[in-house]
């Protein structure tokens, strides 16, 4: 009787030992875990569509040359901006971005004529720009939902002009279309959180078509 009295508590030390290795061991895992998962990682996937605001010289300079025109009207759309990018590193990722913006500017300007009155006439240019970039960021994920990021990336921007205009004689011809590509770069910083596990929130500023872009972000 006495000899076993003096060994249940030598079991109960024992089954306590196993107790808090056990809990030590599962503790363990778990910060492992938390430590382990990154908003941000080499192999993930992110596809982002978005809206940029306000636009820049980049995408207003071909119709800010009227500015000095007679009840000068400029309106630009904003820009829509779709992104994807793949991590190639633990903490770098490459990708491509793809914008597309409008805007519009009427205008009126005045003939002078010598011998007769003058004559007001109205003009119209409306301008498409495309963009195509490709893009290097460096990233500083915060868990497994907060990601801060900055990039730069290089491409070209397309831009079509169409004007017209009701003087048939006038130095803008009733019909004219033109093009240019430009050679075109972009530096910014931005954040991604992700919401759900494959779906987030991006927004990013700096140097580019526009100074800000919104949207959300599709995570795979």
């Amino acid at each position: 009787m006495y000899a076993r009295f003096l060994y249940l508590p030598n079991l109960y030390t024992l089954d306590m030992k196993k107790l808090k290795r056990l809990f030590l061991i599962c503790f363990a895992v778990l910060v492992s875990n938390a430590l382990m998962a990154q908003a941000f990682d080499d192999g993930k996937n992110f596809a982002s569509a978005g809206f940029g605001f306000p636009a820049t010289s980049e995408i207003s300079q071909t119709l800010t040359q009227y500015s000095n025109q007679q009840d000068y009207d400029y309106k630009n759309y904003g820009t829509i901006v779709l992104k994807y990018e793949h991590g190639f590193a633990k903490y770098f990722g490459a990708g491509i971005n793809l914008e597309y913006s409008t805007a519009n500017v009427n205008y009126n300007y005045t003939v002078t004529r010598v011998f007769n009155t003058d004559t007001t006439y109205k003009a119209n240019e409306n301008s498409t720009t495309y963009g195509f970039y490709l893009r290097l960021n460096g990233h500083f994920p915060i868990g497994d939902k907060l990601d801060l990021f900055a990039g730069v990336g290089l491409g070209y921007l397309l831009t079509l002009d169409n004007s017209s205009d009701n003087n048939p004689k006038g130095p803008v011809a009733t019909n004219f279309k033109n093009q240019t590509l430009n050679f075109n770069g972009q530096f910014t910083l931005g954040a991604r959180y992700m919401i759900k596990e494959h779906f987030g929130l991006f927004a990013e500023v700096g140097s580019a078509s526009t100074n800000v872009q919104v949207g959300i972000v599709l995570g795979f």
